[in-house]
């Protein structure tokens, strides 16, 4: 499983706005936001294609989402 920690570039004063809708998304959980443009979050997935399969996905179907930026990439073993 790859584990990363990502900041998601939202447009101005819509943080709050994303973050609510992204609650149901698969393997992303936001951790807190800036209250104007930026979401922290740590999004799972099986692999790093998947994840990256995953962010492009979000910012090609949601005009006011930016950018997932990783700041952060490490794979967990389960041990």
């Amino acid at each position: 499983m790859i584990i990363a920690g990502v900041v998601i570039e939202t447009s101005t004063g819509q943080a709050a706005i994303v973050a609510e809708r992204l609650q149901g998304c698969e393997g992303l959980q936001i951790c807190g936001n800036d209250g104007n443009r930026r979401l922290a979050g740590v999004w799972k997935a099986a692999s790093a294609a998947e994840l990256e399969r995953a962010a492009r996905e979000l910012v090609g179907s949601q005009n006011d989402i930016l950018g997932v930026y990783p700041t952060l990439v490490a794979e967990d073993s389960g041990n």
